[in-house]
């Protein structure tokens, strides 16, 4: 039994050191009071990493959406507007002078206007739907 309580006793002292006992908002305020170098190292290569990881599901998304691009520019203005309905191409008239005004410096911008976006994927939806029919 008293074995039992040494190791229980130990193991309370192993978590106490660790901080698994304490709130998280206590440790970062202990850890902002006093930085760990180490610490801070291994948090700098996290912050470096994610921003990484970003950067190229930015990069992958720009490039998916330049290549839808060019698939509709191939496909043709008059033959886009054929896969909606009057009342739809009524709506969508000014984003279909959006894409006929569409020039090469375009295109960078064109990932940051969310509406447009929003139309390419509904045009390339259409333009699936017509082709399994």
């Amino acid at each position: 039994m008293a074995k039992a309580n040494q190791i229980i006793h130990n193991f309370y002292g192993l978590q106490m050191e660790i901080n698994l006992l304490k709130p998280d908002e206590d440790v970062l305020a202990e850890l902002n009071e006093k930085p760990d170098p180490t610490i801070n190292k291994h948090l700098s290569k996290i912050k470096q990493l994610t921003a990484k990881a970003k950067a190229k599901a930015n990069q992958v998304r720009f490039q998916n959406a330049i290549h839808e691009l060019a698939l509709l520019k191939q496909k043709g203005i008059e033959e886009l507007k054929k896969l909606f309905l009057p009342q739809e191409r009524v709506a969508l008239v000014p984003l279909f002078r959006k894409f006929e005004e569409l020039g090469d410096q375009d295109q960078q911008s064109i990932t940051e206007d969310e509406e447009l976006l929003q139309f390419l994927e509904l045009l390339k939806n259409r333009i699936d739907a017509s082709g399994n029919k």
